[in-house]
């Protein structure tokens, strides 16, 4: 269905196509970095799984003429083939490498597609709060037509003068370019999106469906996620990489040391004879012990064990400030949705009564109804925000989860789809 989805949203199509917020999140999935960090992994396990530790044979064709006063000349070839033996663990230490290798690749796939699943969740939010803002500002363009004609009625029968009419037109022009406004952040958004999920140009695509309703752990389990920090993918990925140049080293220093050369060879004598011969050959490491192979790729783990350290030092404070929005972010929306907005509803009411009675002018009704709209574009963003810092907590902590095993793609975030976009309850079941 995604795969059939993802075909939809590349095509021209002029209709917006609705798309849930679990379905946007699979599309990460198959953005183009991501998807290509996973085949580079299953490509790097294929190709691993073929490979030898033996060294390549080496085949000799030693073919010549000789001239003898007594037998004459003729023909000489000697044919023989050697088999190079590493005497110094070589095959251990290539093999400790490749597995390194395959395990940052690993890492890395892990790493990108947690970034992009963190991007593209934060997108479609972004485009979720546009949206409700777009729905808002519409509903106030329509209001402040019909106050414009209300006030144009009155001002007909004498009740309102020349200025309260200048004022709702205004308040009119000023609506419909606070929609203009809107639409434009909507379509930077819907941009925004579409770069996340691998398009080459602006999918028509529109923010369906509730917010998802994500479930965290208790909030007594918090610092014990905190101190596992270290274990999040880019920290992983970049330790990965350290450990693999180490590796390589070695393998790069086992690639100097002892050599055993076994092999045999077949004689033709120019005059006839034909025999054979065994050979054995040692190559001791005198002069080269690869140090300049291993300078280079030391060097490369110490400054790589360094940006881990910092990665380590960023994920746990990334960790402590995701926690921290959680929190605040929860706050924010219950401030607005059981303080201001239903104190912003009731003030324009109340606006609207008195300036029929005659009791208040328009530019106060003009500006209890721009204060309406602010608060009810305010809550859809601080709903937006809270279900991101949700999402970003869940997706940090299903990362934790998975940091033992070594396979390209986590687990699928836990969360569902709620029915009034209500964050979950806190203490539920990770």
């Amino acid at each position: 269905m995604v795969v059939a989805l993802t075909a939809l949203l590349l095509a021209a199509s002029p209709e917006p196509t609705p798309m849930s917020f679990a379905e946007a999140l699979a599309l990460a999935e198959r953005a183009p970095l991501p998807a290509a960090t996973a085949r580079a992994v299953v490509s790097q396990r294929t190709e691993v799984s073929r490979g030898s530790s033996l060294s390549n044979p080496q085949l000799v064709v030693e073919p010549g003429w000789r001239r003898s006063a007594a037998a004459g000349s003729g023909l000489d070839l000697r044919v023989g083939v050697a088999q190079p033996f590493h005497l110094s663990g070589l095959g251990t230490a290539r093999k400790q490498a490749v597995r390194l290798e395959t395990q940052a690749l690993s890492e890395e796939a892990r790493s990108a597609l947690l970034a992009r699943r963190l991007t593209v969740a934060e997108a479609w939010l972004s485009l979720w709060a546009a949206e409700q803002a777009q729905v808002r500002v519409a509903e106030e363009v329509r209001l402040a037509d019909a106050f414009r004609e209300v006030v144009e009625s009155a001002a007909a029968l004498g009740a309102a003068t020349k200025l309260d009419v200048a004022e709702a037109a205004t308040y009119v022009a000023d609506a419909r370019l606070t929609e203009l406004d809107v639409q434009g952040v909507a379509m930077a958004r819907r941009t925004e999106f579409s770069r996340q999920v691998g398009a080459r140009q602006a999918v028509p695509v529109t923010a369906a469906g509730p917010l998802p309703e994500v479930a965290l752990p208790a909030e007594s389990r918090w610092p014990a996620l905190q101190e596992r920090a270290a274990s999040l993918p880019e920290v992983t990925f970049r330790m990965s990489l350290a450990r693999m140049e180490r590796a390589r080293a070695d393998e790069a220093k086992a690639a100097k040391g002892f050599q055993l050369q076994l092999g045999v060879a077949a004689l033709r004598e120019y005059d006839g004879a034909v025999g054979g011969v065994a050979t054995v050959g040692l190559t001791p490491p005198v002069f080269d012990h690869a140090e300049r192979e291993r300078g280079t790729l030391l060097a490369n783990a110490a400054r790589l064990e360094g940006e881990g350290l910092e990665a380590a030092a960023a994920a746990a404070s990334g960790l402590v400030l995701a926690f921290h929005e959680v929190e605040h972010s929860h706050e924010v929306v219950e401030v607005l949705r059981g303080t201001l907005l239903p104190g912003a509803e009731e003030a324009a009411r109340l606006g609207e009564l008195l300036f029929r009675a005659g009791d208040t002018t328009v530019l106060e009704v003009v500006r209890l109804r721009r204060a309406l709209t602010q608060a009810r574009i305010r809550l859809g963003h601080a709903l937006a925000d809270e279900a991101l810092a949700r999402m970003r907590a869940r997706l940090l902590i299903d990362a934790l989860d998975a940091s033992a095993t070594e396979e390209a793609t986590p687990p699928a975030p836990s969360f569902r789809a709620g029915t009034s976009g209500a964050p979950a309850s806190e203490g539920a079941a990770p």
